[in-house]
């Protein structure tokens, strides 16, 4: 009390001068509905903007649950979207029953690009269906098979691995061919086997196959960025620009394919 006391004695023109000058704004404002308004107005602006910067830090913070979110509405999507339907009629009918494939939403949570075989771990395991050889993709393109799961977790063979190999085909001449990653950048893989009547221009797309029991057809695998003829007879080959960012690699689906169970069965009987 003594320390306040000896601060206002020291300092009382100054708090007597803004004192005096905070009454003469009220006055003032008070008096005058030009001043008023404008007083009114500017204190808006102040708390507006101060709300609008509260809002944009929640939202920063709720970003995670958005997309967390986001990913869920995607998948149920792509689930809907994969149907048997009858194409003499060009109508169709989503149903539980007619949907080939469940996505299922995951968040990488490790992730390599910079060894000869690359992994990723996702936060799903076997509590949430997740299996041995289901494919995974992102939401521009393939990203690699399950190869092994626990409870909650599942580990991903990257396409860039050195054991990776899926059959793709050209969008443009329907031709067949296999995706490599032999190239040691992540942004890149090999096209090989394809036949020497077929040429190939930078920017061609590369798609899923039917023939692969992973991954649905016509998922994008990336586009041609060099095309490398080979001698007569020979098969040739064709650098591939991944659709796919492995380095900044964050969100993922796994692919569920409801009739694998049947198909299983009736290749296990061919066996036989």
């Amino acid at each position: 009390m003594y320390n306040l006391r000896r601060f206002i004695i020291k300092h009382h023109f100054v708090i007597l001068f803004i004192l005096l000058e905070v009454i003469s704004v009220l006055l003032l404002a008070n008096s005058q509905r030009f001043h008023r308004d404008r007083m009114v107005n500017t204190t808006n602006d102040v708390v507006g903007k101060i709300y609008e910067w509260s809002s944009e830090v929640g939202n920063y913070f709720r970003l995670n649950s958005a997309n967390e979110q986001l990913a869920e509405e995607n998948a149920l999507l792509r689930q809907r979207l994969s149907v048997v339907y009858d194409t003499t009629t060009c109508t169709f009918d989503i149903s539980e029953g007619d949907t080939l494939y469940k996505y299922i939403p995951a968040q990488v949570v490790n992730n390599s690009t910079n060894q000869a075989n690359n992994y990723i771990i996702i936060n799903k395991g076997k509590v949430d269906g997740i299996e041995r050889d289901m494919g995974v993709i992102s939401t521009d393109g393939i990203v690699g098979v399950v190869t092994d799961v626990s409870r909650h977790f599942a580990s991903v063979m990257s396409l860039l691995h050195s054991k990776s190999v899926v059959g793709v085909r050209i969008k443009e001449s329907q031709e067949l061919a296999s995706l490599k990653w032999e190239t040691n950048n992540y942004r890149y893989g090999m096209v090989e086997d394809i036949p020497t009547h077929i040429l190939l221009q930078k920017g061609d797309t590369i798609l899923t196959s039917s023939h692969s029991y992973i991954f649905p057809e016509d998922l994008m695998v990336g586009t041609v960025e060099e095309f490398y003829p080979t001698a007569v007879d020979a098969l040739n080959k064709a650098k591939v620009r991944f659709a796919t960012d492995f380095a900044t690699l964050r969100h993922v689906y796994v692919i569920r394919d409801l009739h694998k169970p049947e198909l299983d069965s009736l290749k296990a009987r061919q066996k036989l």
